[in-house]
């Protein structure tokens, strides 16, 4: 278990940094702008899960791979963590009890579009999800391990920008599948400011 305090030092902490509002060096090519909800799952006492998806097979997008619930801007948003609440809404049917913690910086998904990670905290009882049908499956990964999981990294370049990504193979009930990509990118960023905190 992480408790509150900390979880709201480690979204505080990076907002006066150098680049409060950048995690990576990349520049969005794309200028429509996006959000991801990272809910997190506990009890008044503090978090014990973050929830992640794994996209469907036959997805347009990012087929297959694990992702924070999320999506592009639409219209009626009045701002970006709106956007998170109605992606997590339309992507897992939740659409009550979320409380919102703030932002981290963001990031850049490979489809080149700029993204901002909201963060929820969620204290329902009993965790139940309406999934999309775009979506395979919801995990519910433990906090604590993932402090101290077996990260590597993938060194490639990509649009002539050297990069480093970090990579964590899960497996859960006989299921397993890579973390990677823009998803472990934010996770493994949070992840490390929250060990500072502690």
């Amino acid at each position: 278990m992480v408790p509150w305090p900390l979880i709201a030092e480690s979204l505080r902490r990076p907002q006066v940094g150098a680049n409060p509002h950048k995690l990576s060096p990349r520049i969005a090519e794309d200028p429509r702008r996006a959000a991801v909800g990272v809910i997190l799952w506990g009890d008044a006492r503090g978090a014990r899960k973050v929830v992640v998806v794994q996209r469907g097979f036959g997805a347009p997008q990012h087929p297959g791979e694990i992702a924070f619930p999320g999506g592009m801007v639409e219209p009626g948003d009045r701002d970006l963590p709106a956007t998170a609440r109605r992606e997590v809404a339309e992507e897992l049917g939740l659409t009550e009890g979320l409380w919102e913690l703030g932002c981290f910086p963001d990031g850049i998904a490979k489809a080149r579009v700029r993204f901002t990670p909201v963060f929820f905290r969620w204290e329902a009882p009993e965790p139940g999800f309406t999934l999309d049908r775009e979506l395979e499956r919801v995990l519910m990964l433990p906090l604590a391990p993932l402090l101290d999981a077996p990260w590597t990294f993938e060194r490639f370049e990509r649009y002539g920008l050297p990069l480093e990504v970090p990579r964590l193979e899960l497996a859960m009930d006989g299921w397993e599948a890579p973390l990677w990509g823009a998803t472990a990118f934010v996770l493994k960023a949070w992840l490390d400011v929250l060990r500072e905190v502690a």
